[in-house]
């Protein structure tokens, strides 16, 4: 039979041996933790910090609301609802990959003071007071989702328009406008468009795109885009081409 024998004096000599080397060691987390207290909390870090988080804000302005419904599907669901579910699942996703998130909306109304909830300017208002979010983030991108719809249900495809005012727009329309092509929607042959003659994409100096997601008017994009999963996928793309344009840019 094998017995293995224990030797009292070598084990008190390796025990001395970890207890120095453990005692090492927590003086070297004590510094470390010491000094990182002092360079986590000094001016040039705080400022360091703030400008990084402000360029990586993104606004996710959910179109329409409240008594504006937007368009209505061909299954009778509204773009408003297809807007906010769609925004809120953007920015999930973008919050997950380290990006500031700032919502316009994350209720079901429109955006406008009770001095303003006069018949014939609700509207104006919802838009200047969307504007007046993208004017406190000036460093943010600001991407507006909607839904599309005609009077032909043949139509479908997701299409971004671009902001005047900022040259970074061009940019990102196009970055999203390929990723959701590539991603998800290969037969998709749109292009991205100018926001002329749409109040907020004059009007933001952000950078600053509008999403038009699908048709509603189409029976089987409409049903897609009513469909969480799908939603997923869509967001998803999404959020790809974002990470894309911000990477380019980052790199000029």
């Amino acid at each position: 039979m094998f017995v293995k024998t224990f030797n009292i004096g070598k084990a008190l000599k390796a025990s001395k041996v970890i207890i120095k080397l453990m005692s090492t060691l927590l003086v070297l987390v004590i510094s470390f933790y010491g000094g990182a207290y002092l360079f986590f909390n000094s001016d040039s870090y705080v400022a360091a910090i703030s400008e990084a988080t402000e360029k990586k804000t993104i606004i996710i302005d959910a179109g329409h609301g409240g008594e504006d419904c937007g368009a209505i599907g061909v299954s009778g669901i509204y773009e408003k609802d297809l807007n906010l579910e769609i925004s809120t699942t953007l920015g999930d996703i973008l919050a997950e990959n380290g990006y500031a998130v700032v919502y316009t909306r994350t209720e079901d109304k429109l955006l406008y003071a009770e001095e303003e909830n006069i018949k014939g300017i609700r509207k104006i208002s919802d838009l200047k007071n969307r504007c007046k979010i993208g004017a406190e983030y000036p460093s943010s991108i600001f991407i507006s989702v909607h839904m599309n719809s005609f009077g032909d249900s043949k139509y479908s495809g997701l299409q971004v328009y671009y902001g005047l005012k900022d040259g970074g727009s061009l940019r990102l329309a196009q970055a999203v406008q390929n990723s959701v092509k590539s991603e998800l929607q290969e037969s998709n042959k749109r292009v991205v468009k100018p926001g002329e003659n749409m109040y907020i994409l004059e009007n933001l100096e952000n950078t600053a795109i509008l999403i038009e997601c699908g048709f509603l008017s189409n029976p089987e994009e409409c049903e897609k885009l009513s469909q969480k999963e799908y939603q997923k996928q869509l967001c998803f793309s999404i959020c790809c081409g974002i990470i894309e344009y911000m990477k380019t840019s980052s790199d000029n």
